[in-house]
């Protein structure tokens, strides 16, 4: 079977059987296939049958052409893609005499040049294993309302550095996958989390491109078609009811108006609904998650300035024959795209390094990117994961040298601070260090006005419209501990804070741990740069991005608080809040249940939607939009319909309706 056949439909439909149980053999230009018998009941099949993708060899009696659209064959990849194709493996290396340390060390200088530094060793070379993310995913365009494409995705993302792998190395990785064996041990899962946001990030922005290119051409000009015929319509329409009105006697003309000021609306509507209906989109649906764990020989290396030395670690990927992505240790940019730069304070690049660093000699940057502050920085600073991420051994807290204590009552309390228009979005993202001083500042107020009962000031620190406005709505100011999954009666010691930016994320994080006389719980606080305001309170200690973690992670005294124990909300519950609560929270947990109560809350006409759509409707609706959002599994509209027990039919019709008030996107979820 050559190339062309292994990835034609019928190849993999035959494949698809045979993974079943099935049987094939070929009869020249059709294939003679034998159905296991769960499939024949499930597709209604014979027990055996010819299928063929020739058209003039199905023209003959009892053949089958099993061409692209073939329910048979969508039924197939229905199939596979709502399996769990997840798992984990370790690269064999290869049989080929590895690369001794001076070769290497050549290597890493062709490889990394570094301005105003060289590389030097420093330990010699040991064999180690270096984590790598292989995700595939099904793409769905839609470029028109009938106008639908897809496409199969891979991307191979290297953990420690969250950057893609090249597709050279990743064609050299494939061949070793087949001698892989499955891991002797539980291996560390706590940077796993930020390298899927980053893989997410990579994939909705390459895919976004494609999707815009898809929109022009045919696609925009049936939709401008559209949009000229409705706009013919209605203003054909007022100008019948224009003339009428001149023409009316004075009490009729004021109904005239009247309807005319209905048409006019009716239009606006309609011209929305033809602009929404005719958007570019792109839907990424998962369907792999495989852990690599690949053999390097890893390089401990210093890059030399005078008698300064930065300390860098260079691991080689022996399946692949080159070394992995390098970050940048200030910033954390991709060192292939932005060359390091060693100035006489840090190792830098040149999207980081300006002459304020601290060195003549160091090149201004060229309107670069901060990237993600935290990804630079050692594993002592960084910020905790769930136990349950680390094979549930418990572990030391890593913890930043500063460790803060709340202060007393008597602290002062925070002023209000003014919200400038749109800065959550325009305003320009702060360095590292203004960043982690910021989240460290916005840390200690935040749960210092928490332990001191100032409600009026939390109220000021959180976001309106937000999942942390939800909490203090709901508990008022015990929403923050409800939100980590504080006790009853615990009360805050100290805390520890790291801050950062997630890849493709406008929210800052600031997590860490808070040290109560019980236990040590994490927490994340997300909040925009630009205003400074909490936006969302979770329990998670590792970056969370607009796809969160599920709760079932936390191993600690607050895992079971984060799905229920909790006292009933202070607030009184609308009838589509209260269904929200009592069902998002038992099956997803708090988390989510404060995400789908700031977006019901953030609908104006709420109480509009209530008196013509049944609450359990609208709270399905919502419960699946956020979920999806999240990336919760098992939010399918089936399965969110028979929890709220209404139909998935009503779920359906009713969404875009909710989509068009709430506008959810990536930088969206609520």
């Amino acid at each position: 079977m050559n190339a062309a056949a292994r990835d034609s439909g019928l190849a993999f439909w035959l494949r698809y059987v045979e993974s079943r149980g099935g049987l094939w053999e070929s009869a020249g230009d059709s294939t003679l296939v034998m159905v296991p018998p769960p499939l024949q009941r499930r597709l209604e099949l014979p027990e055996e049958f010819a299928v063929t993708e020739h058209p003039d060899v199905a023209r003959e009696d009892g053949v089958a052409l099993l061409g692209a659209g073939h329910p048979l064959l969508t039924a197939a990849a229905e199939d596979v893609l709502s399996g769990d194709d997840a798992g984990l493996l370790t690269l064999a290396a290869p049989a080929s005499l590895p690369p001794d340390g001076g070769r290497l060390l050549a290597k890493a200088r062709d490889q990394f040049p570094v301005g105003h530094g060289r590389i030097d060793a420093a330990e010699p070379v040991e064999r180690r294993l270096r984590q790598v993310l292989r995700v595939g995913a099904l793409v769905t365009y839609t470029a028109a309302a009938d106008n639908q494409f897809h496409e199969r995705a891979e991307c191979w993302i290297d953990v420690p550095s969250w950057q893609e792998l090249p597709g050279q190395a990743v064609n050299r990785m494939r061949q070793f996958i087949a001698d892989g064996a499955a891991a002797d041990a539980q291996p560390d899962l706590s940077a796993i989390p930020p390298a899927l946001a980053a893989a997410h990030h990579l994939l909705d922005q390459k895919f976004s491109e494609r999707c815009q290119a898809l929109a022009g051409g045919s696609a925009r000009d049936a939709a401008e078609a559209e949009l000229a015929r409705a706009r013919k319509y209605y203003a054909e329409a007022l100008a019948s009811l224009a003339k009428r009105q001149a023409n009316a006697a004075p009490d009729r003309r004021a109904l005239l108006a009247a309807r005319a000021d209905s048409v006019r609306a009716e239009e606006k509507r309609r011209l929305a609904e033809i602009e929404e209906k005719n958007a570019a989109r792109h839907e990424i649906r998962p369907y792999r998650l495989h852990l690599l764990q690949v053999p390097v020989l890893r390089l401990p290396v210093d890059v030399l300035r005078g008698a300064r030395r930065f300390p860098l670690v260079l691991d080689w990927l022996l399946p692949a024959g080159e070394f992995a992505p390098v970050r940048c240790p200030a910033c954390g940019a991709n060192a292939a795209c932005s060359p390091l730069i060693a100035v006489k304070t840090h190792l830098g690049c040149a999207s980081c390094v300006s002459p304020a660093a601290g060195d003549p000699a160091a090149p201004s940057a060229q309107g670069g990117t901060t990237g993600t502050p935290a990804a630079g920085r050692s594993e002592k600073s960084r910020p905790a994961v769930p136990e349950a991420a680390r094979g549930g051994e418990k572990t030391p807290a890593p913890k930043p040298a500063k460790r803060a204590t709340p202060p007393a009552g008597k602290a002062a309390r925070p002023k209000p601070r003014p919200v400038p228009p749109a800065a959550k979005v325009r305003a320009k993202p702060p360095g590292p260090q203004a960043l982690e001083k910021a989240g460290e500042k916005l840390a200690m107020e935040f749960w210092s006005v928490t332990g001191q009962g100032n409600l009026r000031a939390l109220r000021r620190l959180c976001e309106e419209d937000t999942p942390a406005a939800a909490a203090v709505r709901l508990y008022g100011i015990a929403g923050p501990a409800a939100a980590v999954g504080l006790g009853a009666g615990e009360h805050l010691e100290s805390l520890t804070s790291v801050s950062g930016i997630p890849p493709g994320d406008t929210m800052a994080g600031t997590g860490g741990y808070l040290h109560t006389s019980r236990d040590d719980y994490t927490y994340l606080l997300r909040w925009h740069p630009g205003t400074r305001l909490v936006c969302e309170i979770l329990p998670f200690g590792s970056w969370v991005s607009a796809r969160m973690p599920s709760p079932r992670w936390l191993r600690n005294s607050a895992a079971a608080r984060m799905f229920g124990g909790l006292p009933e909300p202070e607030t009184e519950l609308d009838p589509v809040a209260i269904r929200l609560w009592r069902k998002v929270l038992p099956a997803h947990g708090i988390p989510l249940a404060l995400r789908c109560l700031a977006a019901w809350w953030r609908i104006s006409d709420g109480s509009g939607l209530l008196a013509v759509h049944p609450p359990s409707v609208l709270a399905a609706a919502i419960h699946r939009m956020i979920g999806y959002r999240a990336a919760e599994p098992g939010v399918t509209h089936e399965a969110i319909a028979d929890l709220y027990r209404v139909t998935a039919a009503q779920t359906r019709a009713i969404t875009p309706l909710l989509q068009g008030r709430l506008k959810l996107a990536p930088q969206q979820p609520w």
